[in-house]
């Protein structure tokens, strides 16, 4: 079992991944300076004739992942980049060799209630928009570029623009430990291999007067069990839902999303400390697509969330 803390802030939503393609057209202003933002840089696009600008910045480079979320206010509103093997020059979105390493970029709607989300991404071989990153410091830890995509919303079959997008001196982490001392651990096995995660994170949210728990266990900074719970959830026996709290979640990758099916027990949830403590089963199958189903058993977690 792995004993780790938690220092990122843990957003759980269900991301559609659809095929599109349509011909977009790349950033090609300057990069503006950066401002001080308590030193996390500059990260912003625009979209629907206005500009996203987010006033937190969460980014990691870490095992040859590089991740960016950029959040605006407290309504879980928020745009997130993905790249893997990072290097300055050019990263196309939506094409891989690899369906576990697909560059990708997504942005999830404040309060979201599960249909908010515009995704950039493909399983065919058509790009769906670019990351170019222009600067990395090793040294002050920092990383700089320019991006722009076609965003998917599955669920109303329509798509976005997202344009002039940059990120400038982005203060990012390259390892996932510290931050504080709740010991959070957590257990769980995919088709009978232990899920040997890197970051235990919990929080709690309240959307349209409607407050959840989100826990996750991450590995490598891609593969994600994650649940989202009732806020007041008291000690007891529940059946896993798709739509609808408690709802369990087995991401391999962005484009191998999974819910599930099965039984979670809550044995402690002390809101006064903010500990929750329970097991679980459950079969991952599908979000929107066929394929392979997978078994997450022996899970249990004993979380301290913020």
């Amino acid at each position: 079992m792995n004993k780790v803390t938690f220092k990122s802030i843990f957003i759980f939503s269900i991301l559609a991944i659809i095929i599109f393609s349509c011909n977009i057209e790349p950033y090609e202003g300057e990069i503006p300076d950066a401002i001080s933002n308590k030193n996390q840089g500059v990260f912003k696009v625009d979209f629907d004739g206005l500009t996203y600008e987010a006033d937190n910045i969460q980014a990691t480079l870490l095992n040859d992942v590089f991740n960016i979320t950029g959040f605006r206010g407290n309504s879980g509103e928020a745009l997130t980049l993905t790249v893997f093997n990072p290097s300055l020059g050019k990263h196309a979105l939506g094409v891989t060799n690899n369906s576990l390493e697909t560059n990708a970029a997504a942005y999830t709607e404040a309060n979201n209630t599960g249909s908010g989300s515009w995704v950039a991404f493909s399983q065919a071989n058509v790009s769906q928009g670019e990351i170019n990153i222009t600067g990395i410091n090793e040294i002050d830890k920092t990383i700089s570029g320019t991006f722009y995509f076609t965003g998917t919303n599955a669920s109303i079959s329509k798509a976005k623009e997202f344009t002039k997008g940059v990120f400038t001196n982005v203060s990012f982490e390259a390892s996932l430990g510290g931050g504080n001392t709740n010991n959070n651990t957590f257990f769980a096995k995919v088709d009978g291999v232990e899920f040997k995660e890197n970051l235990i994170a919990g929080i709690f949210q309240t959307l349209n007067g409607v407050s959840t728990i989100g826990i996750s266990a991450t590995k490598d900074n891609l593969q994600t069990i994650g649940f989202n719970l009732d806020g007041n959830i008291l000690p007891g026996e529940y059946t896993f839902n798709t739509f609808s709290t408690p709802m369990a979640l087995y991401n391999r990758s962005m484009s191998d999303i999974n819910t599930g099916t099965g039984i979670l027990k809550i044995s402690t949830h002390d809101k006064a400390k903010k500990r929750i403590i329970g097991t679980f089963q459950f079969t991952a199958s599908p979000f929107l697509s066929t394929g392979a189903s997978y078994e997450i058993t022996e899970g249990s977690f004993d979380v301290t969330y913020f």
